[in-house]
């Protein structure tokens, strides 16, 4: 090799340097074998003691053998995680399903690696892979899975045109998708008459042709009692109500997946307490709840534009099922088992995204706007950070993190109204919400409100005087250029060397 090259230059001035040449290689490449052995076993003991385990505390346990010994779910309500619990990212980016990464139930070594050939610690697994895998191990001797859609509106219905397409595609899933539609009469028909034999929703996503596999179904009980997969996607604001209606009627090993961005402030022993939208459905209904939220307008997935989002489950039988059913080449899942933080930042980009409504209806340009969102979500961190601390700080850079604050603050309808709020200062939020939404929800002023009443009573408004502003303008209490003038001031800012973290 190359490396003997000066040594054979030595040997050869040797009489027997032909000899002495191939001695000297021989030894040399024993020794650095022996070497390069020695070193990488330091480097592999190392790493597992040092940034391997550090990493493997995030990383946590993952889909196969080690799901039998996953940890119990997180209780939010006791500070400083006192039962060890990691929630972890389990799949990672692909370009067809995600990959999934099997680790051993220590999370210190990747297994299947000599049977793979990889060295990697991640194997490819194709769809048909998984969905033999999903049925193998968790339902092989169960009937084809029940998907039923709770909400008919704009994101409910671009929804079930991935959904659709996914029952029809996978056995593990039964053919028909139910979707339950608010019934209501549009253009002098019932809308599920017009879904059921035009194949699309006129009043919320026209122009969109919805699968044959659609079904709507305009009585809530009928719709969600034989289900084994229930997506929500209804305003934040329903959701109680539905699910006092479903009490005792859902099928107790359903899986549940929440859609909604938003979430309820309920007074209990004289506070406020926030309640995610997967606490209420599964407090309620006794099943297990996760959660999807991303970058995602509705109108751009029913288009099939390229998009991603994100799916917060903890139990891996079940990831493997959610991921089937909402994958498609261009809406990519990805996969976390940290539920709040998926529904937290998919909630309070809401709040975010209303104050860069108001910066374009005041005509300012992208510096301001720049300004407005980072600060917006440097709030969204420290409220997580202090009120959810097991919330894992990647989550923050997936979908239904910053990439949903950017696509929300540029393209969604919270922007859109508090943009109008601002260039008609007589109309009041439910006349813009009227005109505008056409019968779709406003969830960013209602949002803003619950935060405020949360942080109200715990005593900590002012540590997120953003958050307040915004509120402050949703109420007309404060004029619209305070969003602005309240942090245009002559104080410094604070200097700290410290990393802030994310």
């Amino acid at each position: 090799p190359p490396i003997c090259s000066p040594l054979r230059y030595v040997a050869m001035q040797h009489p027997k340097g032909v000899i002495v040449s191939k001695r000297v290689k021989l030894g040399l490449g024993l020794g650095l074998g022996l070497a390069l052995a020695l070193s990488l076993s330091l480097v592999a003991v190392t790493f597992a003691n040092g940034p391997r385990a550090e990493l493997n505390q995030e990383l946590g346990v993952s889909l196969g053998v080690a799901s039998r010994l996953a940890p119990s779910p997180i209780d939010r309500h006791k500070v400083g995680n006192p039962r060890g619990f990691q929630p972890s990212p389990v799949f990672s980016r692909t370009h067809s399903l995600r990959d999934i990464s099997v680790r051993d139930a220590a999370g210190l070594a990747p297994v299947r690696e000599a049977e793979k050939g990889l060295t990697s610690g991640k194997s490819q697994i194709r769809p048909e892979e998984l969905v033999r895998r999903v049925v193998d191990e968790s339902y092989q001797n169960r009937s084809p899975l029940k998907v039923t859609i709770i909400g008919s509106g704009n994101w409910g219905s671009a929804i079930a045109t991935v959904v659709g397409q996914n029952t029809k595609k996978y056995p593990v899933f039964a053919n028909r998708t139910t979707m339950w539609v608010f019934q209501e009469i549009y253009e002098g028909r019932n809308l599920t008459d017009i879904i059921n034999e035009d194949h699309e929703n006129k009043k919320y996503l026209p122009d969109i042709s919805l699968p044959d596999s659609v079904f709507a179904e305009p009585d809530l009980v009928r719709a969600a009692s034989d289900a084994d997969v229930l997506i929500f996607v209804t305003p934040h604001q329903f959701v109680r109500g539905i699910c006092e209606t479903l009490k005792g009627v859902v099928k107790p090993e359903a899986i549940g997946v929440s859609l909604i961005k938003g979430f309820e402030v309920r007074e209990k022993e004289g506070k406020s307490e926030i309640n995610l939208m997967s606490e209420v459905i599964e407090d309620i209904l006794g099943i297990q709840c996760a959660a999807l939220s991303g970058a995602n307008v509705a109108h751009d997935i029913a288009n099939r534009q390229f998009s991603e989002s994100t799916i917060g489950c903890r139990q891996d039988k079940d990831a493997g099922v959610l991921q089937l059913l909402f994958d498609v080449p261009y809406f990519k899942i990805g996969m976390v088992k940290d539920v709040e933080g998926v529904q937290i930042y998919g909630s309070l980009k809401n709040i975010v995204a209303v104050a860069a409504g108001f910066v374009d209806g005041l005509g300012l340009d992208s510096n301001t706007k720049a300004a407005i969102i980072r600060m917006g979500v440097e709030e969204m961190r420290k409220f997580t950070k202090m009120f959810y601390p097991e919330v894992l700080r990647t989550t923050m850079w997936d979908s239904c993190g910053i990439a949903d604050v950017i696509t929300t603050c540029f393209g969604g309808r919270n922007r859109k109204c508090a943009e109008r709020f601002v260039q008609e200062r007589t109309e009041s939020w439910a006349d813009i919400e009227q005109k505008l939404l056409q019968g779709q929800k406003l969830q960013g002023v209602l949002t803003a409100e619950e935060v405020h009443e949360f942080l109200a009573s715990s005593g900590n408004v002012e540590e997120f005087p953003f958050f307040n502003q915004v509120h402050q303008i949703c109420q007309r209490k404060a004029a619209p250029e305070t969003i602005i003038d309240t942090f245009m001031v002559e104080d410094l800012k604070p200097f700290s060397i410290e990393a802030r973290g994310v």
